[in-house]
């Protein structure tokens, strides 16, 4: 009786467990689908917010601020609607919808970007992602100014310091440096390493004493300054035509005069022709200018070449009617013992000077133009070529005496008289 009360029992309990399972891989089904939509959906979010950053990018490369033919204008930024292809390679090939909604900004310099892009996922449901943003409309001429640090220091050269130092000067520490103009006078000038400006004008020093072997408790009596340098070389050149890479002829006799009504004191300038010889000290071969009448124990040498190079170096110093202001003026050579003219007998001053900016003409301070504007810092390599009164001033050498081409560009410019 009991086995017939029980027939059926086992077919019931495998029905149900069927459903059971039936229940649970339908629940399967639903989340791989449900995971499938949501990674599609992931990817195409990711586009789209790609497609609306590289719209912005767009808006904000304009080139100009009005309306121009040929180049993009911040003044051409409106609205507009486009289709858009997904480029990834997903295998829905998602077809993008773009909005772009341009407003008025808070000034005239400014506009409001909204940059919508909505797509159908799988299910045919409508996605939208949506980027908001500011166009600001400042020209982009000035972007290099971003470049630029009200405060930073001047670019710094040879030896860590200021190019409008000497190279011969003796580093001091803390800051400054000394050099003499007259390797056998008493007078030192005092550089600030970071500015190359004058700082110092020192006298009473031991004449004996070179560059290398200065120091600070040498200087003697000093007197502070804040001043400017002006300095170069002047070359002499007796060959027809003049050359000026290969002006190495014995200098003559002159001095460096500055003419200008912005100086506190009137400019003091000195000069010393000096020839450049080599020798080897320490296992390296070494060249340096020394005066012109030097011997080789000057330098505590037993001997030394002379490369043949001669010239005249000078430097001069301006001191500002106001401190820290600007000086214009004019630099030129006085002769001593021979004249400036144009005849057989006389001599011709030339400036080495090139268009370095490329804006058609000698109008900047550092392309040695016939004079100086507002000049407010040093300078150096302001030099000058003398020839012969009946020849002209070179304009483009084509290269050194043999046959390679100069990497310096020594064209000249008439200068005196």
């Amino acid at each position: 009786r009991t086995r017939r009360a029980q027939r059926g029992t086992t077919l019931l309990e495998g029905l149900v467990a069927f459903l059971v399972l039936s229940l649970g891989m339908l629940s399967v089904v639903r989340v791989q689908t449900q995971m499938r939509l949501n990674t599609d959906v992931a990817r195409q979010r990711s586009e789209a917010v790609r497609i609306a950053q590289e719209d912005i990018e767009r808006l904000r490369a304009f080139s100009v601020i009005a309306v121009r033919t040929g180049a993009t204008a911040f003044a051409s930024v409106a609205s507009a609607t486009r289709q858009v292809n997904s480029d990834t390679g997903q295998p829905s090939n998602t077809s993008y919808s773009l909005t772009r909604e341009i407003t008025a900004g808070d000034t005239s310099l400014s506009k409001n970007a909204r940059i919508s892009v909505a797509w159908d996922d799988r299910t045919g449901a409508r996605q939208q992602v949506a980027l908001s943003t500011l166009i600001a409309g400042h020209d982009p001429a000035y972007a290099g100014a971003l470049q630029l640090h009200a405060k930073a220091p001047p670019l710094r050269a040879v030896h860590a310091r200021s190019a409008w130092i000497p190279l011969q000067a003796k580093d001091l520490g803390q800051g400054h440096s000394a050099f003499k103009p007259i390797a056998s006078g008493t007078e030192v000038l005092v550089y600030d390493n970071t500015s190359g400006n004058v700082t110092a004008r020192c006298s009473g020093v031991d004449a004996t004493l070179s560059n290398a072997n200065l120091s600070a408790a040498a200087l003697g009596t000093c007197e502070a300054l804040q001043a400017y340098s002006l300095s170069g070389v002047v070359r002499f050149s007796g060959a027809t035509p003049p050359e000026p890479a290969a002006a190495n002829d014995v200098p003559l006799e002159l001095s460096i005069a500055i003419t200008t009504s912005d100086a506190a004191t009137p400019p003091v300038c000195r000069s010393e022709a000096r020839k450049s010889v080599r020798y080897t000290l320490g296992g390296a071969t070494r060249t340096e200018a020394v005066p012109i009448g030097a011997l080789p124990a000057t330098l505590g040498l037993g001997s030394w070449v002379e490369t043949g190079e001669r010239f005249v170096a000078y430097h001069c110093v301006v001191v500002p009617a106001v401190p820290g202001g600007a000086w214009s003026g004019r630099a030129g050579v006085a002769p001593t013992g021979w004249t400036l003219g144009a005849g057989a007998g006389d001599y011709r001053v030339c400036r080495f000077s090139a268009d370095v900016d490329g804006s058609g003409a000698i109008d900047n301070n550092l392309e040695h133009p016939d004079s100086y504007s507002a000049l407010r810092s040093s300078l150096t390599q302001q030099n000058f070529l003398v020839i012969k009164g009946t020849q002209s001033c070179p304009t483009a050498p084509a290269g050194t005496a043999g046959t390679s081409p100069l990497f310096a560009d020594l064209s000249t410019a008439p200068h005196q008289p």
